[in-house]
């Protein structure tokens, strides 16, 4: 009986411990990647503003489950199931697009893009998501991973994105 008091009392204080640490992290992560495209921005933003199209150009979207749940793929509110995700389009203009990804197990996230135009006539995507954290110490602590986790996947998109664009990659 002594022993498990014992065990329980250093579990309890590790627990203590990991949450004190996660309260010091941020109550969000952001992964950001950019890159640059030789192509006009109309042409970039035929993929980028119409999330059937993202089937092209995002990692793994091509083999997933895709399903349109609205009536439009393009106007706010509109909302698609993509994988394990449903995607809803929160706003979208000629410069950016902005969505929620509400994953299954409940993971919700921000996804922004922004097209900027640069002085040499190519386009610049910033691609970013972002999640919100709650206050559980596994949490916080993990967020440290997202990036790592993130990250590849969003280069590879994007350098598909670039492909496609630039007409190196047949897109259908």
């Amino acid at each position: 009986m002594r022993y498990i008091k014992i065990v329980f009392g250093g579990l309890l204080v590790l627990f203590i411990l990991l949450t004190l640490i996660g309260l010091l992290m941020p109550s969000s992560v952001t992964v950001f990647r950019s890159v640059e495209i030789n192509a006009p921005a109309d042409t970039i933003r035929y993929y980028t503003n119409n999330i059937a199209h993202w089937k092209y150009w995002i990692n793994g979207a091509d083999t997933a489950y895709f399903k349109q749940l609205t009536s439009s793929a393009t106007d706010k509110d509109s909302k698609i199931l993509l994988g394990s995700f449903t995607i809803t389009i929160i706003s979208v203009d000629t410069k950016h697009i902005t969505t929620f990804w509400e994953g299954s197990s409940g993971g919700k996230q921000l996804n922004n893009l922004e097209l900027r135009d640069n002085s040499n006539g190519n386009t610049v995507i910033n691609w970013s998501f972002q999640q919100k954290l709650k206050w559980y110490p596994w949490e916080r602590l993990s967020a440290m991973l997202h990036d790592k986790v993130f990250g590849p996947s969003m280069e590879v998109s994007l350098v598909k994105l670039k492909s496609v664009c630039e007409g190196t990659l047949n897109s259908d």
